[in-house]
């Protein structure tokens, strides 16, 4: 038996709601140290790593480990009705998920479970990153949305004197550079890396960005690189997203 009570509805909400943007459906693991979720999208560009400690939680009860398949989509819709002050009570039941929000009035939903064709995701823990640094989230997110004026991709250039975040087109361009100190802290770097990535999915991605004021990244040259959005002892989002090859 699951039941758990969430009154800070926005965790689960805001991630849920940038989970979706890559991946419609997906299956979910009950655990008793939280809720968990690894599932690559369609196109196996970007992978999703979720969990939703039971800390967050103010009540959590779970006896058994179990996954549930559920749509994203209309799991976020519900989340999307809660008010500011609501609070969600969920309960696993034995063929559909019932979600609660209780505030001024009680708003009863559920959720059908449903089977979900288990596709393999990559094997994170054998992915190796030489570079790694913490950055404001608002200001990698302006530099993302600079670069989608120019082009649909962009290029990271990261060495230990500076970061640079760059987009050109045929007849146009941005930049975005940071030096150490402030809001940029590059924690692990040896040599230069640069890759590039799509901005299509980066944009998708930084929706997390109101979860997290700083974002953690991890890279290497022409390498998939490891966004991640942390709460600290409640929540951590992170994200795979393989490279663009280079033309030419």
């Amino acid at each position: 038996m699951f039941e758990a009570k969430l009154n800070e509805v926005s965790l689960l909400r805001d991630s849920i709601a940038t989970i979706a943007e890559l991946i419609d459906e997906t299956e979910l693991h009950i655990t008793k140290e939280g809720i968990k979720m690894i599932a690559a999208d369609r196109a196996v560009v970007a992978v999703v790593d979720f969990f939703l400690n039971r800390e967050a939680f103010d009540e959590y009860n779970n006896d058994k480990d179990s996954k549930i398949g559920i749509n994203l989509l209309s799991l976020l819709q519900i989340l999307k009705r809660a008010g500011i002050n609501d609070t969600l009570n969920m309960k696993l039941l034995d063929d559909r998920l019932e979600l609660v929000l209780k505030g001024e009035s009680t708003r009863r939903f559920t959720l059908p479970l449903i089977d979900i064709s288990k596709e393999e995701t990559p094997p994170l823990d054998k992915l190796e990153f030489p570079t790694s640094l913490k950055i404001d989230s608002e200001i990698l997110n302006s530099g993302i949305e600079d670069a989608e004026l120019i082009t649909d991709s962009i290029v990271f250039t990261i060495s230990k004197e500076q970061f640079v975040m760059k987009a050109e087109s045929d007849s146009s361009s941005t930049q975005l550079e940071l030096v150490p100190g402030g809001e940029l802290d590059i924690t692990k770097i040896n040599d230069p890396v640069r890759a590039r990535y799509s901005l299509d999915y980066l944009k998708k991605i930084f929706k997390a960005r109101k979860l997290a004021e700083e974002t953690m990244i991890a890279l290497a040259t022409d390498y998939p690189m490891r966004i991640q959005f942390n709460v600290e002892g409640k929540m951590s989002l992170s994200f795979i997203l393989a490279p663009r090859v280079e033309e030419g």
